[in-house]
């Protein structure tokens, strides 16, 4: 009894096996927000991708953070609340100051890139994208058109590079001029040696034609007196060494620039810098040549290179496409000297908007000029007719010295000339007759001098002296 009384006596104050509670979970659903922020932070994704590309999926986090905090990935399944999140997405997109180019940039990365990090169905994100698609289309933006550099523009800006070399002290502040928030924006005044980086580093881009990129890792031995030579990786494992001749009046301007790293930084590999964010072996901080060029850009006058409002370098690139194209370059040679994988994507992404508005104005004329052709009253050839007759009358030729045409004045070329021409061209002697035959016209017909009969000529055989 005693026994049986204590194990009643713990059953009874023993706590339950089962927690009822368990199926009332207390813990918060993650929003899209943060479960996002996670996938970011990760190593795996940082060694996978480059630092810029992950900035940009940053910045679009940022722009639609508000909505993205208010919605966890199961509540894009339900009908009601997918629309309460394309109507906040609406909003963010109303309510933006941010460039038209820039939306459509962070709205690709949204249902993209951010949602898949978000683990939200494929089906969903394709529902997202057709929704952003369709309040894009309501609000009928225009996308604001870049004003096109012109050649005296570029020419200003690269006389004032060459003046700031010769004196720093005459140069702006362009770091700050660039960005107020800039490191050296409290610098006096300019030094020597960025002003002679930014003068290099912008004439081997514009020269060659190259990105911004290309130029920035490139080694100094790379450069010799006459050539350059640069690796393009663009899209591929496995570079591509390609070499520009640099005239002298460029080689003048390169330099200075090298004897100065020679001379002061004899231990850099590198031009400039090892990678757009990393200074590794190289001379300068690559943001630092960035608001370099960019201020300088501002000092000059020089407007936005993009819709977005930005001053780029690698713009330049296409001043190159406009001087090919206007100098009888076609878009195949545009296309290979940018090193393009297709001339589709020279035209649409290289070709300025004012550079496409003057072809299509171009092609417009020639259309116009055709169908004005067409609509016009037939050609009165009665004159021409009448001539034509006062000259077989008199004997004449209509193809002696080009002298007549029924439809074009255009004098025949080379190849359709006989080597000898003679109005009147002897035939041969026919054997069974001592006869002289009359001369033959060019149709070897003979002609009769008392009367305008053609008769048949006789024909002669082959091996005939």
């Amino acid at each position: 009894m005693h026994e049986w009384g204590t194990m009643k006596e713990l059953s009874s104050n023993s706590e339950p096996v089962f927690d009822k509670t368990l199926s009332k979970s207390t813990l918060d659903i993650p929003n899209m927000y943060d479960t996002i922020q996670v996938q970011l932070n990760s190593p795996r994704l940082k060694r996978l991708h480059n630092e810029s590309t992950v900035r940009n999926w940053r910045s679009s986090l940022a722009c639609f953070a508000a909505t993205l905090k208010k919605y966890s990935t199961d509540d894009l399944r339900v009908d009601g609340v997918f629309d309460f999140f394309l109507n906040d997405i609406e909003t963010c997109l109303k309510q933006s100051t941010l460039a038209v180019s820039t939306l459509d940039n962070y709205t690709q990365v949204l249902h993209g890139n951010l949602l898949v990090f978000a683990k939200v169905d494929e089906r969903i994100r394709k529902e997202v994208k057709q929704g952003i698609r369709n309040i894009r289309k309501k609000q009928k933006k225009t996308m604001p058109k870049a004003q096109a550099i012109e050649d005296d523009m570029i020419v200003h800006w690269l006389k004032n590079l060459d003046r700031y070399c010769e004196d720093p002290k005459t140069a702006p502040n362009l770091f700050k001029l660039a960005r107020k928030t800039s490191k050296m924006a409290y610098q006096e005044t300019m030094i020597l040696s960025h002003m002679l980086l930014m003068r290099g580093y912008v004439w081997l881009t514009l020269s060659s034609g190259a990105r911004t990129g290309e130029i920035l890792s490139l080694p100094i031995e790379n450069v010799n007196g006459k050539d350059m030579t640069r690796n393009i990786y663009k899209m591929k494992v496995i570079g591509q060494e390609v070499t520009t001749t640099l005239p002298p009046f460029i080689q003048d301007r390169i330099r200075p620039m090298i004897a100065y790293i020679k001379e002061h930084e004899p231990d850099a590999l590198l031009l400039f810098a090892e990678e757009e964010n990393k200074k590794g072996k190289g001379t300068i901080d690559p943001r630092l040549l960035q608001e370099l060029v960019k201020g300088s850009m501002i000092a000059s006058g020089m407007p936005p290179t993009t819709p977005g409002g930005y001053h780029r370098l690698h713009d330049m690139r296409k001043v190159w496409a406009r001087w090919i194209d206007e100098n009888g370059g076609s878009l195949e040679s545009i296309s290979a000297f940018l090193g393009h994988s297709s001339t589709q994507v020279t035209y649409n992404s290289y070709f300025h908007a004012d550079h496409k508005s003057k072809l299509a104005k171009k092609g417009q004329q020639t259309g116009l000029k055709h169908l004005q052709s067409l609509l016009a009253p037939p050609e009165d050839i009665s004159d021409s007719l009448a001539v034509l007759r006062a000259i077989l009358e008199a004997g004449g030729s209509i193809y002696e010295d080009c002298s007549f045409s029924l439809r074009h004045d255009i004098e025949r070329t080379e190849s359709a000339r006989p080597p000898s021409w003679s109005k009147m061209v002897p035939a041969p002697m026919r054997e069974d007759t001592t006869e002289i035959v009359q001369p033959l016209d060019r149709a070897g017909n003979t002609i009769k001098s008392d009367a305008i009969v053609v008769v048949p000529a006789p024909r002669l055989e082959l091996g005939t002296p």
